[in-house]
């Protein structure tokens, strides 16, 4: 078989045809079924890995190439607090992942960016509330969620304004906010809330300290920086 004649061969093959490596007239190409056309020197089995296991973002230029499998945010890097390059942050988003179900309401206490919001809307929340006393924190919240065209609300407001209970809560705030504002937040949620913002041990055994009648179901530590989950 002439070379162009086989690579068109194995371009026509309608299961995919890579070819892996060549050196002179050998080549070594990889198939997900047989094929009865060419007898193979050696046949291998491999496990499959899924794309977006290896598929990792890439940046050309201005463009960011990202696997369809990912949740992309578009935060816009204002003065609000909440790119996603914190700890706390992070923390935050990873235990949202694992935790949050499809369809709950949410609120994210304290929204910064609204970051924290953007991502429970991305993962199919029902309705979510985004609240923060500052005033710019408020406006870059609208402004990233128009940027991603996700429908959340923003509102500037302590948590005692609220009068509306949802399914899940995210609070990433300081010790002393939570020392403040724990009594007014509790009854934010009615299933399950995770609290970050907390900083060492030592905070951490403080924090504890104000979750009487709730129960943690997990504790994640990131560069010092601590999220907990806790359910009713």
């Amino acid at each position: 078989m002439e070379e162009e004649e086989f690579y068109q061969f194995l371009a026509d093959q309608p299961q995919g045809v890579e070819v892996l490596r060549r050196q002179g007239s050998r080549v070594e190409f990889a198939t997900y079924t047989e094929l009865k056309e060419l007898k193979p020197i050696k046949v291998e089995k491999i496990k499959v890995k899924p794309p977006e296991s290896f598929l990792k973002p890439i940046k050309i230029g201005s463009f960011l190439i990202v696997s369809p499998a990912m949740k992309t945010l578009t935060i816009n890097p204002g003065m609000a607090f909440g790119t996603g390059l914190h700890p706390s942050t992070q923390v935050s988003l990873l235990l949202i992942e694992e935790f949050f179900k499809r369809g709950w309401s949410a609120i994210d206490v304290g929204c910064g960016s609204g970051i924290l919001a953007l991502a429970l809307k991305k993962l199919s929340a029902r309705k979510v509330l985004a609240i923060d006393i500052d005033e710019k924190a408020v406006e870059e919240c609208e402004k990233n969620a128009s940027f991603n065209r996700l429908k959340i609300t923003c509102l500037r407001a302590k948590p005692e304004d609220i009068k509306e209970s949802f399914d899940f809560l995210v609070a990433n705030l300081e010790l002393s906010i939570f020392k403040r504002e724990m009594d007014h937040i509790k009854p934010l949620f009615k299933k399950l809330a995770v609290f970050s913002g907390i900083y060492g041990k030592e905070e951490l055994e403080e924090f504890f300290g104000l979750l009487t009648d709730l129960k943690v179901v997990k504790i994640k530590r990131r560069k010092g920086w601590y999220g907990v989950v806790v359910k009713r």
